[in-house]
């Protein structure tokens, strides 16, 4: 197994790179322990802070994951073929990205429903804002990305708990490559539309039965869309 000096400015992808490589050459598989990280560090010629820094990305992005006294491995897949790298690599993914809605149906339905306890007039305002700023045509755009994204942020707000605002940025942050996908699936878009709708109305009217229903309803229904990609 032969690691090589990095040298790409960003480094997550180099280091991805070179154990898709070995994925594909059969030098790794799933399930398999990486080497210690001083080993690692001195293969590819970098500090073992900047390896850290790389393998919370991976981690992030379902490559790999770490287990308490016991190192670093490439992810269990749950089905047994296995094609290329780069199929290995959708399914880690895959993988990681279910096991961030399945944390985000909990925490995100909660939110919506401390929301629409909590929401004062200029929150409402903020959520209406970025519900009207949505375009209505079917292409996606890093606007239409960040006006998706200040939705649920506008919501999280309205929750006025600063730590339901942070967690939710880092999700829809690890998930952002995933929206983009959803949303190319036909009629995915106006579902999402019609589901972000009826979230703001149950909040404008301080129901919060009604808002974490809508909220779960959504999800459950970004779920699905992740599963057809």
């Amino acid at each position: 197994m032969e690691f090589k000096e990095i040298t790409h400015i960003r480094l997550y992808e180099s280091v991805m790179e070179q154990i898709m490589n070995l994925l594909k050459n059969k030098e790794l598989k799933p399930g398999d322990q990486l080497p210690p990280e001083r080993e690692l560090a001195e293969k590819f010629s970098i500090s073992r802070g900047s390896l850290r820094e790389a393998f919370r990305v991976l981690e992030s992005r379902g490559l790999i994951e770490s287990k308490p006294g016991g190192g670093r491995f490439i992810r269990e897949l749950k089905k047994d073929t296995i094609i290329n790298a780069e199929n290995i690599i959708l399914s880690l993914e895959k993988s990681s990205i279910l096991e961030l809605l399945e944390a985000r149906e909990m925490f995100e339905v909660k939110i919506a429903e401390v929301a629409a306890q909590r929401a004062i007039p200029e929150d409402i305002e903020l959520i209406k804002k970025s519900l009207s700023n949505a375009k209505k045509e079917e292409k996606l755009d890093d606007k239409e990305m960040k006006r998706d994204t200040e939705f649920h942020i506008a919501v999280a707000r309205a929750s006025h708990n600063f730590v339901f605002i942070n967690i939710l940025k880092l999700h829809l942050d690890l998930l952002r490559e995933t929206r983009g996908k959803t949303w190319q699936i036909s009629g995915r878009k106006k579902e999402q539309q019609q589901e972000h709708q009826n979230i703001f109305k149950a909040i404008k009217e301080h129901n919060s039965k009604k808002a974490s229903e809508a909220m779960l309803k959504h999800l459950i229904g970004v779920r699905k869309a992740i599963m057809k990609i």
